[in-house]
């Protein structure tokens, strides 16, 4: 058994041109509930996710206009332990996802 504890998301660049994106990050599939971020808001997530075997997190920016759907920001997968950074800067975004991963 494995958990994964997100700590916060930090926006760098938005993807949207309107500066200000409407984020949404899972966990294996599993949506998680985030506001809307402008450039240099940092976001306290503060969520805890068991699981076993490798974990998949993904960044989509969810555009709230009919017919435009959402834009892939990004993918991890993980499988070690430890703490870090992952950088999501597909579409011409860049937000960083601070996280720790432990096993028991």
């Amino acid at each position: 058994m494995a958990n994964l504890h997100l700590k916060t998301l930090k926006c760098i660049e938005t993807e949207d041109w309107l500066r200000h994106d409407d984020p949404q990050l899972a966990v294996n599939g599993a949506n998680i509930l985030l506001p809307s971020m402008r450039e240099g808001q940092k976001h306290a997530i503060d969520e805890y996710h068991a699981f076993d075997g490798d974990v998949t997190i993904t960044l989509h920016e969810t555009d709230g206009l009919p017919g435009d759907g959402s834009d892939f920001l990004g993918s991890h997968t993980l499988s070690e332990e430890g703490s870090g950074i992952l950088n999501f800067t597909k579409d011409g975004a860049n937000y960083q996802l601070s996280y720790t991963l432990t096993r028991s």
